[in-house]
């Protein structure tokens, strides 16, 4: 036998109103109904929680002990039912799902002003590629996702939200040579890039393919960040969202290759699980389209 909510609203009701017989009465039950479930509640934790004197009932140490825990679950069972009830993610857990490039330059404004509307709010990040993203958005194992091209069912809405620019990128110990390279001429150099399952991947072979080119040495890593920071210590010439490298490229940390077949852009969209929208979720949008804007993510803010 399990503790059940039902013993601990039991319990909770004896402790706020002082007697077994004025939590049945509250609760609508019989007075045995409320004796029985404490009684199934001190054997399930091997502790007497009351001493009865007469009418009234003293809690005991263990008694005293239990009164958090079951505040705090009977409150989280009530924060449950408010949120499938109303269908609101932000009574919630909100889950929300993003890129390494969002994460790396918009994630701690997001969860800040979040914080700042909605204060009792608790936030679940995920970060991963696109098919990562996109396949919890399809499972309903995320409330809202940035995701690059993403591949979604019709229970998602998609919010098309710009393009992010993607460039050949390498340290400034790298020898280029001063015209542009071809994809054939890039093809024999150590690459890095995203694994096979990223969109990036695919990307960039498709490049190499369209120059008539097959890479000969490519190294991958599922982590932006430490492919970016290969890429700075000169170690691999690496296929990156521009933006994310902007300040590297600026003060001469990175250098942008040039070559003769421009890359293409990723589409990226906000999306969200179409039952669940409503005003709450219409503010987490609106925020994060606010702070893509503003951080001049994408080369195209709003498509």
């Amino acid at each position: 036998m399990a503790v059940t909510l039902a013993q601990l609203k039991a319990f909770e009701q004896i402790v706020r109103l002082g007697s077994f017989h004025a939590a049945a009465r509250h609760l609508g039950v019989t007075q045995p109904s409320i004796s029985q479930r404490i009684r199934e509640l001190e054997a399930e934790l091997g502790v007497a929680l009351f001493t009865r004197n007469g009418p009234r009932v003293m809690m005991t140490a263990d008694g005293q002990a239990l009164v958090e825990y079951a505040t705090r679950t009977l409150g989280a069972a009530d924060d449950m039912v408010a949120r499938f009830r109303s269908r609101d993610p932000l009574l919630g857990v909100l889950r929300i799902g993003v890129t390494e490039t969002f994460a790396l330059i918009c994630l701690p404004d997001l969860v800040s002003r979040l914080e700042e509307r909605h204060s009792q709010l608790t936030i679940s990040v995920t970060v991963g590629d696109a098919g990562m993203i996109s396949t919890l958005l399809n499972n309903h194992q995320l409330d809202l996702g940035v995701v690059t091209q993403p591949d979604v069912g019709s229970h998602i809405q998609q919010l098309p939200i710009g393009q992010i620019e993607l460039g050949w990128v390498a340290g400034p110990e790298v020898r280029l040579p001063q015209a542009p390279l071809t994809p054939m001429q890039l093809a024999t150099r150590h690459l890095i890039g995203s694994p096979e399952s990223a969109r990036l991947y695919a990307t960039m072979m498709n490049w190499f393919a369209a120059g008539g080119a097959v890479p000969s040495r490519v190294s991958t890593c599922n982590s932006l960040s430490v492919t970016i920071r290969m890429v700075l210590a000169s170690l691999a010439i690496g296929l990156l969202p521009i933006r994310v490298v902007a300040a590297e490229l600026e003060r001469g940390a990175a250098v942008r290759v040039p070559v003769t077949i421009p890359v293409d852009a990723h589409r990226v969209s906000l999306c969200y699980q179409v039952a669940d929208f409503g005003p709450s979720l219409q503010s987490v949008v609106d925020v994060t389209q606010e702070l893509i804007v503003e951080h001049r993510l994408f080369r195209s803010p709003i498509l």
